[in-house]
């Protein structure tokens, strides 16, 4: 019964994207980012975390993620309908506009939508992550 359990648990996971991999996997550097009709910033609250993106035109910008005040900050490029993220994860972008940002982040075995909302004024962003955007 526990090798049936446990060769059932390997092959659910067999296919699943982890972390470990997309960061295995990371080609940041080589990435060309696509232009934008837009630029802005957007912010979104996560349990502890507020993690906000700053999308310049060009298709460079900077994730500030703020869990708890352990700030961390990473250089970010578009390009597909994907934000790359330096350490080689990535953002699945369904809707990119002024208003929102709404990603799919694929982790393990759950995917999450993150709907990040316009946040030009930095009203919600976190108060260490202004100092540095």
């Amino acid at each position: 019964m526990k090798k049936i359990v446990a060769l059932s648990l390997i092959f659910l996971l067999s296919g699943c994207v982890s972390p470990t991999t997309q960061m295995t996997n990371n080609n940041f550097s080589e990435l060309q980012p696509s232009t934008l009709s837009i630029s802005g910033i957007w912010t979104i609250s996560i349990g502890p975390s507020i993690s906000t993106i700053k999308l310049e035109a060009d298709g460079n910008g900077i994730l500030c993620d703020d869990t708890s005040g352990h700030v961390v900050f990473n250089k970010i490029k578009y390009a597909n309908n994907m934000i790359y993220i330096e350490n080689g994860m990535t953002l699945e972008v369904k809707i990119l506009n002024k208003d929102m940002i709404e990603a799919r982040a694929i982790l393990s075995a759950s995917n999450s939508n993150m709907i990040y909302k316009a946040d030009n004024d930095l009203k919600a962003t976190s108060l260490k992550c202004v100092k540095e955007l």
